[in-house]
């Protein structure tokens, strides 16, 4: 029996879960399955899809919760009779509604992609941030044994569910690379180092703390930008001016794939408060760039091997990465070696076995 695959996110722009799902969509065998994508507002990888027959449906809604009955109304459309047809709804604010809708409707199977820690729900930013999460929490609880199969992208994603969930919890990581690059990276020229960050401009990836431990930095040899876009913008530039550090710190918007930029850096921060399994890291990791992250919920540690292939720093603790950047500053040639020999770990994220991984589950469920 054929599949029909229909991928939701509402969300769906440039980004890690916007690459993970892309990649894993254009590489699944357009003979097993049928697949359909479903988001709120424009999608970033409309043309690509729609060159290889992906259906794309673009909500005009400004939010998840104001779009229910038209999501439910298109699923209705969508799921065929004679085919076997599996809901993919990515992170858990969607996957709750969508779960309590694919409910409603026959013939529907759901996986749900956990992206992000769920720890993530107990660390908030103001009363009202609080209590959403709250709610959320006791949602994720109530709503998540309905599910057919959970996937966690990490194993520390994994270790955040409930005992009475674990049994439904499968473990693929992000299919994120193509290959495995081969490792050219060298010290560069007059020991001038480029720092990056690659990420939303958003309370969550405590861009503040990178911006601020620039200020501790005493050493003039390195510089840092900030690749994203967001409600945040305008706060960080207000921060970047106020501390005086325009000539260290920068922002920029992304224009293309973030993996054709690193290969101009030496450094990669990624300072959040909570990650899932960072495909930024990984692409960083592959292009031989030395990985400074925060030791939070999710997967960072996993990535980096336990510090084998990076070093980690206290969470929002711009004095504690300060000292790390220091670290690599003075011997750099050390770090860069030991990231090359531990590069190996990076096969778990290659793409073929774990777009097969992905199918399998596809097939049995």
């Amino acid at each position: 029996m054929k599949k029909n695959l229909i991928f939701f996110m509402s969300d769906f722009s440039f980004g890690g879960a916007g690459n993970s799902i892309s990649k894993l969509c254009l590489n699944l065998s357009k003979k097993n399955y049928k697949i359909s994508i479903i988001c709120i507002g424009k999608c970033g990888y409309s043309k690509i899809f729609k060159k290889n027959n992906i259906r794309v449906y673009e909500l005009n809604s400004k939010k998840l919760i104001f779009s229910i009955f038209l999501i439910s109304n298109l699923l209705k459309k969508i799921v065929k009779k004679k085919y076997k047809n599996i809901l993919i709804s990515n992170i858990h604010y969607n996957n709750v509604i969508l779960t309590l809708i694919a409910k409603r409707i026959n013939n529907l199977k759901t996986v749900l992609v956990e992206r992000t820690p769920l720890e993530e729900l107990d660390i908030y930013f103001s009363n009202i941030d609080y209590l959403k999460k709250k709610i959320l929490k006791f949602l994720v609880n109530l709503v998540y044994p309905l599910s057919d199969i959970i996937i966690a992208n990490s194993v520390g994603i994994k270790k955040g569910f409930n005992n009475s969930l674990l049994n439904k919890v499968k473990v693929i990581y992000p299919p994120s690379l193509d290959k495995l690059n081969k490792s050219t990276k060298k010290i560069p020229k007059k020991n001038v180092f480029k720092a990056v960050c690659f990420s939303r401009l958003s309370k969550e990836k405590n861009l503040e703390c990178a911006i601020k431990s620039f200020v501790l930095i005493k050493k003039k040899n390195i510089s840092l930008t900030i690749f994203g876009d967001g409600n945040l913008k305008n706060n960080l530039i207000s921060l970047i001016n106020s501390l005086n550090i325009k000539k260290k710190v920068k922002i920029r918007k992304i224009t293309k794939f973030p993996q054709k930029e690193m290969k101009k850096f030496d450094i990669l921060i990624s300072p959040s408060f909570f990650e899932g399994c960072s495909n930024t890291i990984i692409e960083a990791l592959n292009n031989n760039l030395v990985v400074i992250a925060s030791n939070c919920p999710g997967g960072n540690s996993e990535i980096l091997s336990n510090r084998s292939s990076g070093l980690l720093f206290e969470t929002n603790n711009e004095y504690d990465l300060s000292i790390k950047i220091n670290k690599i500053l003075k011997n750099f040639k050390f770090y860069l070696n030991k990231s090359k020999k531990n590069r190996q770990n990076l096969k778990k994220f290659l793409l073929n076995s774990n777009v097969k991984k992905y199918s399998n589950i596809f097939e049995s469920i």
